[in-house]
């Protein structure tokens, strides 16, 4: 694993929609590694590197971030599970869209906002 501290600096540089845009991507990356059957190590290191990623939102806390933060660790502690892989696929692709949600990200592209666009 990449060293945690450069990791982190990294990671606190971006805005906080940024943060949990760049979190939702990891876990779609997770639940699309498990569907296609990506290496067991590898899948293990990205869940470490999204438990680190939820740690590391202290300023955008929340009970169901918490809830996810644990979800990940206790799936990482058990890796690999053959019969659980369509599940974790399915909960890390739900936690990606509502990380996503969450960031407002989505809310910045609509229509009206978009570069040459004029009513």
């Amino acid at each position: 694993m990449r060293n945690i501290m450069k990791m982190r600096d990294r990671y606190l540089r971006d805005k906080a929609p940024v943060r949990m845009g760049n979190l939702a991507s990891s876990l779609l990356r997770l639940s699309q590694w498990v569907k296609k059957r990506q290496r067991e190590e590898a899948i293990v290191d990205l869940m470490r590197e999204i438990a680190w990623f939820m740690e590391w939102c202290g300023d955008l806390a929340s009970p169901e971030l918490a809830d996810m933060q644990r979800e990940i660790c206790r799936w990482r502690r058990i890796w690999p599970v053959e019969q659980a892989r369509s599940i974790l696929a399915f909960r890390a692709l739900q936690m990606s869209n509502r990380i996503l949600e969450w960031s407002g990200l989505l809310e910045k592209t609509t229509y009206g906002s978009v570069s040459g666009l004029h009513s």
